[in-house]
C-alpha cells in the first residue's frame, strides 16, 4: 500500500509541477461579413516566435470562443487561425509577468476568394482542420518516436482513445473502419494498419461518419454513429512486408521463447505466416497480432477464450499462455487473403497449436452448516496436453449495389491427453477426519467440429430497409474415454470403496440454424422490424461404463446401471416483432412481442421417453432518450442435454453428480439501462450502466451431505433467482504540449439472490460484491510513462436461514507500471502487482506480490532491433491465489507458477514498404 501511495503522490506532484505555466490567450472568432456568425471548431495554432515547431493548439467551441491556457510568460507567440472556407489569420502575441492573460477580443475572418490553387505554407499547416463532416489532423504536428506505428500517432490526437484490445474511439464514437488512401487495407482489418504501418509515412488523418452505417440505419443517433479513419500517406504503398522475429533463452530450467510472424502483400493480395514456441507461460503473440497480422479476423472468429494473464484460444486453437501452472506451448499457421478483379474477397487460413501444462492446485474450502462447518482440502497434480487444428475460409461477394453474400466454412480438430492425481480430505469443525480419497485419472478425448455459415444481405431500394438471412449448419463429434482409479476411505462408520472404471462418453451434435431479419422504414417516424429464427437439433449423449476385469486387466465388464444413451431431437423457434416510434429527434420507443416454441423428443436406452413441448410469449421494449437507453428482453431456454442424463457421474465417489430428466426450461426477464456520454470540449468520457434479471424455473444444484462427508448434487428447477448489476466508468484525457495524462475512476457492483439447498434445507443466499477503482497514467513526451491502478473488492454473503453462516471479506489489488526511455536507446520498465485478501481459510499467506522488470537496448534504423533482458517474479512468489464465494461455501485456491527466472531475448521488427527492387533491402518482399 505504501508503494501505491508513493506512486500516486509522484504522479500528482509531477502533474502539478508541469502545470506552472500560467499564461493564457483568449478570444472570439466571427465572420467578417456577418458578425452574428461565429466560427465554431476552428483551429488556433500556437508557435513560439521564430520556431516552426507547434507549441499547442485549441479548437474554438460551439460559440466561436477559444482559450489557450498553460502558456509561458516572457515569451512571444505566433497565432495561426484556420477555419474551413475562411482565409488564414495570423497574429503575434507577447505574454509578460505583468500581463499574463491576453484577451484578443473579437477576431474577424474573411471567406476565401478562391479555394482552388491555394498556396499553403507547410511549416504553418494547422494541426487540426474541421470541415463540414470531416476532422483532419496534420500528422507532422504530433511528434512520435522513430519506431512508432500509426497506433502511437493516434494516441497523440485529441479526442482519440485506444483501448487495451486495440479498438479505437474518436470523441466517444467507435471507429468501424480504417482506410489507407481511401481504400481497405488487408481485407478491411483496421488494426493491421494501426499496429504495423510506420507513423512517419502518414501525412494526414481524416475522420468522418460511417456512411454505410447511416445508410443501413437512417435513424442512427449522432452519438452512436461509427467513425471512419482515412490515413493519407506521403507516398502510395503497392507492396511490402511487415512483422517480427524473436528468440531468447534464460535460467533456471532452460527457459526459452522463439517465434516469427510475417505479412507479405502486393496490391490486393496478402499472405501471413507465423510460428512460435516457449516454456514461459506466454502466448507466442498477442491476441491483436494473431487477429490482425496472423489474419484470423479476416476469416472470422467463432469462439474466443482469454485468461487473466493474456493467454488465449481462438476457434478452439490454443495460442499458449497460462495464468497458472508451468506450460510449454507451440504453434504455426498461415493465412491467404485476396481481392479479385470483380470485387470478391477470398480468405483461407490454417492454424495448429499444442500445449503441455502441469498444474499443481491446492484448495481449501469451508461450508457453513447448522451442524457445524465442513472443511475440505484437495491436492491435485494435473498434466494436460492439447493438440488443436483449425482450417477455415471466407468468401464475400458483392452481387450488386443492393446484395451481398458471405460464406464461411470451417473444420476444428482437438485432441486431449490428460493425466492427474487428486488427493482429497474432509473434516468436521472439530478437525476430525470424515473421509479421504485417492483418485488417479486419465483422459483420452477427440473432438471434431464441422461448420458452414452463409449470409445474404439485401438493402431495399430508396433506403427503405433491409433483409438479412443467415443459414448455419453444424456437426460435432466429441469422443472421450475417462479412466479413473479411486480409493475412498470413510470413518463414520469405517469403510473403504475401491473403484477402477472406464466411462466411454460419446457426444454427437448436429444442427441447422436459419434466421431472417426484416427491417422496413414506414415513414420518418416509424420503423418495423420482424426477426425470426428456427433451430433444428439432433443431439446424442451415449455413456457406457465398464469396470476393469482383474483377470485380463481389460475394461470389459459392462455396468448397465451406469450406462445410458440419451437422444434429443426437435425444433426451436424464436419470433420477434417490434415497431420503433421516433417521437422527437432525441426520444424514441420500440415496443415488441416475442414468441418462442420448443418441441423436443428425448429418448433413452432404459428410461421412459418424454417430449418437451413449450410455448412462451412475452412483451419486449426499448426506450431511448439522447444518450440514455433502457431495454426489456425476455428469454426462454431449455436445460442442457447433460443435465437430463439420468445416470450419475460417480468418477469421484466423494462428490457424485446426478442428472434429472424432469427439468423444464428456464424463463428469464431481463432489464438493462445504459448512459454513455463523451464531452468533446473537456475530453471527459463517462458510462453508467445497470441491469437486472429474474429467473423462474432456474437450474440449481441441490446437495446432500452424508455423515461420512460424501456429497451428492442433483439439478432441480427453482423460482425467484435475482441478479442485479451496476457500474460507472469515468475518464479524462489531458493532452498538453509534450505530456499526456489520463485519470480514471469507477466501480462495479453485483448482487445475486440465489437459492441454496443442502440436506433439504433451503435458503436464499444474498451475495453482494462492490469493486470501486481508481487509475492514472502519465506520459512525458514518451520519455517517462507511469501508470497505476487500485481496486478494492468488498464481498458479502448473507443467508435467510440460520443453518448457514454469513461470510464477508475484502480484497485489495494494485497494478503499477513504470517505463523510462532514458538515456536514448535504452528502455527501463518494471511492473508491480499486489493482491491482498482479508479472508483466511487455511492460514496461507494473504498477500501475493508479483514484481517484474526488464531493460531493452534499441539499435539499427528506426530501432528495429531490440535486445531485452527481463526478470520474471523477482520476489519468487511462485504462487497464484484466488478466494471466492459460491452458495454456502468459501473457497481458497492456490496454483503453482513459474517463479523467478531471467530471460535474454532478441527481437527484429520488419517494416519494409516499397523502395528499390533487388538487394538485401527487398529480401522480405515477393
Amino acid at each position: 500500500m505504501k508503494k501505491l501511495i508513493l506512486t500516486i503522490s509522484f504522479l500528482l506532484t509531477t502533474t502539478f509541477l508541469f502545470a506552472q505555466k500560467n499564461g493564457s490567450i483568449l478570444g472570439v472568432l466571427v465572420d467578417s461579413a456577418n458578425h452574428k456568425t461565429t466560427l465554431n471548431y476552428s483551429t488556433v495554432s500556437v508557435y513560439k516566435l521564430g520556431d516552426s515547431v507547434l507549441s499547442t493548439y485549441k479548437l474554438s467551441d460551439d460559440k466561436g470562443t477559444f482559450k489557450i491556457n498553460n502558456l509561458q510568460t516572457g515569451i512571444k507567440y505566433r497565432l495561426i487561425i484556420t477555419a474551413w472556407l475562411y482565409g488564414t489569420y495570423r497574429k503575434e502575441v507577447e505574454l509578460t509577468a505583468q500581463n499574463p492573460i491576453v484577451n484578443l477580443g473579437t477576431l474577424y475572418l474573411s471567406t476565401k476568394a478562391n479555394d482552388l490553387n491555394e498556396v499553403s505554407i507547410v511549416a504553418e499547416r494547422p494541426p487540426v482542420i474541421v470541415r463540414k463532416d470531416t476532422i483532419e489532423f496534420n500528422a507532422e504536428s504530433f511528434k512520435t518516436l522513430p519506431s512508432a506505428v500509426v497506433e502511437d500517432l493516434l494516441k497523440k490526437l485529441p479526442g482519440v482513445a485506444i483501448a487495451a484490445d486495440g479498438s479505437i474511439q474518436v470523441n466517444g464514437k467507435t471507429v468501424s473502419k480504417i482506410l489507407v488512401d481511401g481504400k481497405e487495407f488487408f481485407g478491411g482489418d483496421q488494426q493491421i494498419a494501426t499496429k504495423n504501418l510506420p507513423a512517419n509515412i502518414i501525412d494526414k488523418i481524416q475522420v468522418s461518419d460511417d456512411k454505410d452505417a447511416k445508410r443501413q440505419d437512417p435513424d442512427l443517433l449522432a452519438v452512436n454513429t461509427p467513425q471512419v479513419i482515412n490515413l493519407k500517406l506521403k507516398k502510395a504503398i503497392k507492396q511490402g512486408a511487415f512483422g517480427k522475429l524473436y528468440g531468447g533463452g534464460g535460467l533456471p530450467n532452460g527457459r526459452y521463447e522463439a517465434g516469427g510472424i510475417m505479412n507479405f502483400f502486393r496490391d490486393t493480395t496478402q499472405v501471413s505466416i507465423l510460428g512460435y514456441g516457449n516454456n514461459v507461460n506466454k502466448s507466442g503473440f498477442s491476441v491483436s497480432e494473431i487477429m490482425r497480422i496472423g489474419g484470423m479476423q479476416r476469416t472470422g472468429v467463432n469462439s474466443m477464450m482469454v485468461n487473466s494473464d493474456g493467454g488465449f484460444a481462438l476457434n478452439g486453437v490454443s495460442f499458449g499462455g497460462a495464468a497458472s501452472g508451468v506450460q510449454t506451448s507451440a504453434g504455426a499457421g498461415a493465412n491467404f487473403n485476396t481481392l479479385t478483379k470483380k470485387g470478391a474477397k477470398l480468405n483461407l487460413k490454417y492454424f495448429f497449436g499444442l500445449s503441455n501444462q502441469e498444474n499443481i492446485t491446492l484448495s481449501d474450502s469451508r461450508q457453513s452448516l447448522g451442524t457445524g462447518d465442513l472443511l475440505s482440502s484437495t491436492n491435485q497434480n494435473q498434466l494436460n496436453k492439447l493438440y488443436s487444428h483449425n482450417i477455415s475460409g471466407r468468401g464475400e461477394f458483392k452481387i450488386d449495389s443492393l446484395h451481398k453474400f458471405i460464406i464461411t466454412p470451417s473444420v476444428t480438430i482437438n485432441n486431449t491427453r490428460n493425466a492427474g492425481l487428486l488427493l482429497t480430505q474432509t473434516r468436521d469443525i472439530n478437525n476430525i477426519e470424515l473421509n479421504n480419497g485417492y483418485n488417479q485419472s486419465r483422459t483420452v478425448g477427440d473432438n471434431v467440429e464441422y461448420q458452414i455459415s452463409s449470409n445474404l444481405w439485401k438493402d431495399l431500394k430508396k433506403n427503405k430497409g433491409s433483409i438479412n438471412t443467415t443459414l448455419n449448419l453444424m456437426k460435432r463429434n466429441n469422443y472421450t474415454d475417462y479412466f479413473n482409479n479411486t480409493i475412498s476411505n470413510f470413518y463414520n462408520p469405517n469403510s473403504t470403496q475401491i473403484l477402477d472404471q472406464l466411462r466411454d462418453n460419446n457426444i454427437k451434435n448436429q444442427g441447422a440454424y436459419l434466421s431472417i431479419n426484416f427491417t422496413r422504414i414506414l415513414n420518418k417516424k416509424l420503423n418495423l422490424t420482424i426477426a425470426g429464427n428456427g433451430n433444428y437439433l439432433n443431439n446424442e449423449n451415449a455413456l457406457a461404463t465398464f469396470y476393469k476385469d482383474p483377470n485380463n486387466q481389460a475394461y470389459d465388464i459392462a455396468i448397465p446401471t451406469l450406462s445410458q444413451t440419451v437422444n434429443q431431437k426437435g425444433f426451436k423457434t424464436n419470433t420477434r416483432t417490434s415497431l420503433r416510434w421516433k417521437i422527437t429527434k432525441d426520444f424514441s420507443i420500440q415496443p415488441g412481442i416475442i414468441f418462442n416454441t420448443i418441441n423436443l423428443e428425448n429418448s433413452f436406452t432404459s428410461y421412459p421417453s418424454f417430449n418437451q413441448s413449450f410455448k412462451f410469449i412475452a412483451a419486449s421494449g426499448t426506450i431511448r432518450y439522447k444518450d440514455f437507453s433502457i431495454d426489456y428482453t425476455p428469454n426462454f431456454r431449455e436445460p442442457d442435454v447433460n443435465y437430463i442424463q439420468p445416470v450419475a457421474n460417480n468418477t469421484n465417489p466423494l462428490y457424485i453428480q446426478n442428472g434429472n430428466p424432469n427439468l423444464v426450461p428456464t424463463k428469464t426477464h431481463q432489464v438493462n439501462l445504459n448512459l454513455y456520454k463523451y464531452d468533446v470540449k473537456n475530453s471527459l468520457n463517462y458510462n453508467v450502466w445497470g441491469g437486472g434479471s429474474i429467473d423462474n424455473d432456474a437450474v440449481i444444484m441441490a446437495r446432500t451431505i452424508s455423515a461420512t462427508g460424501a456429497q451428492t448434487s442433483t439439478p432441480i428447477n427453482v423460482d425467484g433467482i435475482i441478479r442485479l448489476n451496476a457500474g460507472l466508468n469515468f475518464s479524462k484525457d489531458i493532452k498538453k504540449d509534450k505530456r499526456q495524462i489520463t485519470l480514471g475512476t469507477g466501480f462495479y457492483t453485483n448482487f445475486t439472490r440465489n437459492l441454496v439447498q443442502v440436506n433439504n434445507i433451503r435458503s436464499y443466499a444474498k451475495i453482494l460484491s462492490i469493486t470501486p477503482r481508481i487509475s492514472g497514467k502519465l506520459n512525458l513526451n514518451d520519455k517517462v510513462e507511469i501508470s497505476t491502478s487500485y481496486n478494492l473488492g468488498i464481498n458479502n454473503s448473507r443467508y435467510d436461514d440460520s443453518y448457514f453462516t454469513n461470510i464477508n471479506y475484502f480484497t485489495h489489488m494494485s497494478d503499477n507500471e513504470l517505463i523510462v526511455r532514458l538515456p536514448k536507446k535504452l528502455v527501463w520498465e518494471t511492473t508491480y502487482r499486489i493482491n491482498y485478501n482479508t479472508q483466511t481459510v487455511a492460514g496461507f499467506n494473504n498477500k501475493i506480490q508479483i514484481w517484474n522488470a526488464g531493460l531493452t537496448y534499441l539499435f539499427l534504423k528506426n530501432d528495429r532491433a531490440q535486445l531485452k533482458f527481463s526478470i520474471n517474479d523477482i520476489l519468487n512468489t511462485n504462487t497464484r491465489r484466488y478466494v471466492s464465494i459460491s452458495e454456502n461455501t468459501i473457497r481458497d485456491t492456490r496454483y503453482n507458477n513459474l517463479g523467478r527466472y531471467g530471460l535474454l531475448t532478441f527481437t527484429y521488427n520488419i517494416q519494409n514498404f516499397g523502395g528499390k527492387v533487388g538487394g538485401k533491402d527487398t529480401f522480405f518482399r515477393f
